[in-house]
């Protein structure tokens, strides 16, 4: 099973921003900025994904990470 790690957290250090402050930057609630910082989920939300992706001016490389079994890939 994959699973996808946004790595929020990291790239909100990068830039000295609070949680708060990207969930005002970017328009995406706060519940959901931190829950995406806190754990790897099963599921995202692209238009959220793609909106602190557009806020933080990165890569998708850079913003997410995949988690899972590679045994999948074979």
């Amino acid at each position: 099973m994959y699973r996808v790690r946004v790595r929020v957290k990291e790239l909100c250090q990068e830039k000295d921003w609070s949680l708060n402050e990207l969930s005002l930057r970017s328009g995406v609630t706060y519940s959901t900025v931190r829950r995406y910082a806190l754990q790897s989920l099963g599921k995202v939300n692209m238009d959220t994904v793609c909106r602190i992706k557009e806020t933080f001016g990165c890569s998708w490389e850079e913003l997410l990470e995949v988690q899972g079994d590679s045994s999948f890939d074979d």
